[in-house]
């Protein structure tokens, strides 16, 4: 696997505007994280995103993010429904360093 296989989907749904996920992806790359964002136009709620994108990951990492601005954080061995962490849009520099943290097996950021 080169480094240009190796990221951690967002998956969005497209009626979230593009720059309210700059913050997700900020603190993605102040962890050093690459990532890919996916709109998604059907209807899901940010857990069936979250595991979604997880699963499609090649870290087995996924954070979806639902139209009223709910995310998670989700990791492809988990039951769905159980997502590792839960959080609004409006904290997503902490959820994209915690995704991650997650990845690189060092300690969660819960400021």
């Amino acid at each position: 696997m080169n480094k240009h296989e190796v990221y951690i989907p967002i998956l969005y749904d497209s009626r979230i505007p593009f720059h309210q996920m700059k913050e997700i992806c900020a603190g993605l790359e102040e962890e050093g994280v690459p990532f890919q964002l996916y709109q998604r136009d059907e209807i899901l709620d940010f857990v069936q995103l979250g595991a979604l994108a997880a699963s499609m990951s090649p870290l087995q990492v996924g954070i979806g993010v639902d139209q009223q601005g709910n995310s998670c954080l989700h990791h492809e061995k988990l039951r769905q429904a159980e997502p590792y962490l839960k959080d609004r849009l409006i904290n997503g520099r902490r959820l994209g360093k915690n995704a991650a943290r997650l990845v690189k097996g060092l300690p969660l950021y819960f400021l």
